[in-house]
């Protein structure tokens, strides 16, 4: 799953701006804007976040089809995400990539690529880089749903042409995001369940090697 990580870290620091509005784009689609800013203001009122989610990856022409749940806890630029084999935390200035099966920890500096997805920008990738259109409204398992879809500015130096947001007409809230890679691996992030405000420590962002003696830490800082 190193294609499932890389995707993950490649989307991670707008979300950490929970409220950000909606940049006064010329040419942006005013339906999609009014959508997008709602769910900015709705965001902007949590300090934190829980979101359990899955994730799936899919390429049809190969036939692979992959699937795994995670769990990212978001306090600003602070989060601890965790799945299946890999747990990453965050305390806004280091993060520690923990590879369960291999008992390694690998320490770096965070860097986020201007209109990639990361678990910091779920909420607000549309505010920078992209055009972005309302598309419809669809209902799914009982759910409305607005669908708007974004285009990046810079679409040759991205992996993917667009991503399909999903918004909760109700809970004004994201349901889902795809992104449409050029080379046919689709990724989809689907929330199955958002808390907002949970308690919080600044322990939760950082890796505890006192819990784990026997990982090897390895420390790829400048």
């Amino acid at each position: 799953m190193k294609n499932t990580i890389r995707c993950l870290l490649s989307i991670l620091f707008v979300f950490c701006c929970f409220g950000l509005r909606a940049q006064n784009q010329s040419g942006q689609d005013p339906t999609a804007k009014k959508i997008l800013d709602a769910v900015s203001a709705k965001n902007k009122t949590y300090s934190s976040v829980r979101i359990n989610f899955e994730l799936l990856m899919d390429n049809k022409q190969d036939d692979i089809h992959e699937s795994q749940e995670g769990t990212l806890l978001l306090k600003g630029n602070q989060y601890r995400l965790g799945m299946i084999g890999t747990e990453l935390y965050c305390d806004g200035r280091t993060q520690w990539n923990h590879m369960v099966e291999s008992e390694e920890v690998q320490i770096v500096t965070p860097e986020y690529e201007e209109g990639e997805l990361n678990p910091t920008n779920i909420f607000t990738i549309y505010e920078k880089g992209f055009k972005y259109q309302y598309v419809k409204e669809e209902v799914k398992s009982g759910v409305t749903l607005q669908l708007i879809k974004l285009f990046p500015e810079d679409a040759d130096a991205k992996s993917y042409h667009t991503i399909n947001l999903y918004v909760n007409k109700v809970e004004k809230q994201i349901h889902s995001i795809v992104i449409i890679g050029k080379e046919g691996d689709d990724f989809t992030y689907r929330i199955t369940k958002l808390t907002p405000n949970p308690a919080t420590t600044p322990s939760d962002f950082v890796f505890n090697s006192a819990k784990h003696p026997d990982v090897e830490v390895i420390d790829l800082r400048d």
